[in-house]
């Protein structure tokens, strides 16, 4: 396990085991494969899912991903349940003049959007 609390001064606070344990989490599930390069292989593929379509087999392939990669890098942590979801930002109303009409039928239902994920673990700590 590596310990995200590094210290940068003498005077640093440190954090607490469960602020310690939300940090490894947020490392591992945003830190794509091949972004590090002393550690090619560390972290979540979820980036694989990047301008696909939401479809639910989308998700269950990145719920897939969270588990395997939460197992393989903090195998002190069980996921007890892992939901993911897609949140949608909702577009502008209006029509810019270079977009087509059959184009900007799509415009209010937005171009942006992320995955929400809620997990349930259970650790040393406790749940």
């Amino acid at each position: 396990m590596f310990d995200p609390a590094l210290p940068l001064s003498p005077r640093s606070a440190r954090l607490s085991p469960e602020e310690a344990l939300a940090a490894q989490i947020r490392m591992v599930l945003e830190t794509r494969p091949g972004q590090l390069p002393w550690r090619p292989d560390f972290g979540c593929s979820l980036n694989e899912l990047v301008g696909q379509p939401a479809t639910a087999q989308a998700l269950s392939r990145a719920r897939v991903h969270i588990e395997e990669a939460l197992r393989r890098w903090l195998p002190e942590v069980s996921v007890a349940r892992c939901e993911v979801r897609v949140i949608t930002r909702l577009g502008t109303t209006e029509r810019p003049r270079e977009v087509p009409l059959a184009e900007a039928a799509i415009i209010p239902l937005g171009t942006h959007a992320e995955l929400a994920i809620d997990l349930d673990l259970q650790t040393d700590l406790g749940p």
